[in-house]
C-alpha cells in the first residue's frame, strides 16, 4: 500500500507537470490516510490557490499551521492565500514570514533600531530597506511618500538599476538613496524592510492610494529619446514577454516569444519597440528583420526604461518589472497574466487593479492559453485611442 510520503511525492510530480487535478487527487488520498499529515494540507491548499480559488485554499493551510506551526513554508503560504483573496487584514502580519522562506532565510539584517511599528514620525529618521526585485521595489516605493507625511527623514535602500528613476521621482525627493551594496552608516530611530509598510499602515484594497503616477522620468532622458525616435508615423506599442528567466516562477508568467511574434507580425499598423533587455541575440535578430525597434546597450537602468516608456503610447507587458514601471510612471499598461499559479498582487475575478490606475489586466481563461490573450489585445488595440 502506498504510503503518505510517496502520496506526497506523487503529488509533487503532477503539480511540477502541470497537472494540478491529479496533483490534487494524490494529496486528498495522503490526507485521507494520514490526517495529521501537514505536508498534504499544505500542498492541498497550494494546489487550490494556484488553481484560482484561495478561499477554499485558506482553511487548508490553516490546517497545516495548526498541525505543525514550526514550518515556515505553511505560514507563508497561508499569507499568500489571503493576499490573493484580497484579505490584506489578515494577509500583511501573515506576509511576514517571508524573512524566514526559503532563498529569504537569514537575509533580514539585525539592526540595533527598533522596527517601526506605527510610531510616531515627526522628526524622526527611519532607514527602508528595499528587498526582493525590481518589480517589488517598484509597487512599494509608493509608500516613502506616506512616510515623509509623517515628518520623517527616510533613507532607503534599492536596487542600483533604480537609483536615478527613484532619485528623479517626487516620493524620492529628499529622501536619501543607497543601492544594496551600501550599508547605513549612521543612527536612526527605526527601520522597516520596505514591503512590511502596506502592513503597518493598515493598506486594504479598499484604501489603496488611487495616485496615476508616483514615479518619474527625467525630462532631460525623455526629451533624449523624443529625439532619437524621430517623428511619431503610428501607434508606438512597448512590448515584453518574459520575466527574469532564471527564476522558477517564470515558467507560469513568461509568454513563448513565437506567441510574442506572432502578435507582433500580425499588427503592421503599429510600430513596436522591444523592452525585453535579455532577449537572446536570434531573437533579437528576429525583430530587426520585422521592423521592431530594438536598442541593444542603449537602456543602461530603469529611468532610461522609463524615459523611453514616456515616449510610446501603450506597454504590453507580462507580469514583470516592466509592467510594474510603465504602470508606476502613469502609462496606460496592458498586463498579461497568466492562469495557473497567479502572483497574489494581482487578486482574482477582475480586469483592473486597486495597485494601479492605468493598468488593464488580460488573464488567459484556462492554463496556458496565450492565444486568447492575445487575441484580446488585437481587439484592443484596434479601439485604442491617444
Amino acid at each position: 500500500m502506498q504510503n503518505t510520503e510517496f502520496l506526497i511525492a506523487q503529488g509533487n510530480t503532477f503539480r511540477e507537470q502541470r497537472q494540478p487535478e491529479l496533483a490534487l487527487q494524490q494529496y486528498m488520498h495522503a490526507m485521507v490516510k494520514d490526517r495529521s499529515s501537514a505536508s498534504a494540507f499544505n500542498n492541498y491548499g497550494n494546489v487550490l490557490r494556484e488553481l484560482g480559488d484561495p478561499w477554499g485554499a485558506i482553511p487548508f493551510n490553516q490546517r497545516a499551521c495548526q498541525l505543525d506551526p514550526d514550518t515556515v513554508t505553511n505560514h507563508f503560504n497561508l499569507a499568500v492565500a489571503y493576499l490573493i483573496s484580497g484579505d490584506y487584514a489578515r494577509g500583511w502580519p501573515a506576509y511576514e514570514a517571508r524573512h524566514n522562506f526559503e532563498h529569504l532565510k537569514g537575509t533580514l539584517p539585525d539592526y540595533p533600531w527598533p522596527v517601526w511599528n506605527g510610531e510616531d514620525l515627526q522628526n524622526k529618521t527611519i532607514f527602508v530597506r528595499g528587498e526582493q526585485g525590481h518589480g517589488d521595489i517598484i509597487q512599494f516605493v509608493r509608500f516613502i511618500q506616506n512616510f515623509k507625511n509623517l515628518g520623517a527623514t527616510v533613507t532607503i535602500q534599492v536596487t542600483d538599476a533604480l537609483i536615478p528613476l527613484i532619485q528623479s521621482s517626487e516620493c524620492g525627493q529628499h529622501v536619501t538613496v543607497l543601492t544594496y551594496s551600501q550599508e547605513p552608516g549612521e543612527h536612526f530611530d527605526y527601520w522597516i524592510p520596505l514591503m512590511s509598510i502596506p502592513g503597518k499602515i493598515n493598506v486594504r484594497v479598499e484604501n489603496l492610494p488611487t495616485t496615476i503616477q508616483y514615479l518619474t522620468p527625467s525630462k532631460t532622458l525623455v526629451n533624449n529619446w523624443r529625439i532619437n525616435l524621430g517623428a511619431k508615423r503610428k501607434l508606438r506599442v512597448g512590448f515584453a514577454w518574459s520575466g527574469r528567466r532564471d527564476t522558477w516562477i517564470n515558467q507560469h508568467k513568461a509568454m513563448p516569444f513565437d506567441q510574442m511574434f506572432d502578435m507582433i507580425q500580425s499588427n503592421p499598423n503599429y510600430d513596436w519597440y522591444n523592452l525585453q533587455l535579455d532577449c537572446t541575440a536570434e531573437e533579437q535578430a528576429t525583430l530587426v528583420n520585422a521592423g521592431v525597434h530594438c536598442f541593444p546597450g542603449g537602456i543602461n537602468s530603469f529611468a532610461d526604461t522609463a524615459a523611453l516608456m514616456s515616449n510610446l503610447d501603450v506597454i504590453v507587458s507580462v507580469d514583470t518589472a516592466a509592467a510594474h514601471l510603465s504602470a508606476a510612471i502613469g502609462k496606460p499598461t496592458w498586463i498579461m497574466l497568466n492562469n495557473y499559479g497567479l502572483c497574489w498582487r494581482w487578486l482574482l475575478n477582475r480586469d483592473d487593479t486597486p495597485w494601479y490606475a492605468t493598468a488593464r489586466l488580460f488573464r488567459q481563461p484556462t492554463m496556458g492559453d496565450w492565444d486568447s490573450v492575445i487575441k484580446r489585445i488585437k481587439l484592443h488595440l484596434k479601439l485604442f485611442k491617444v
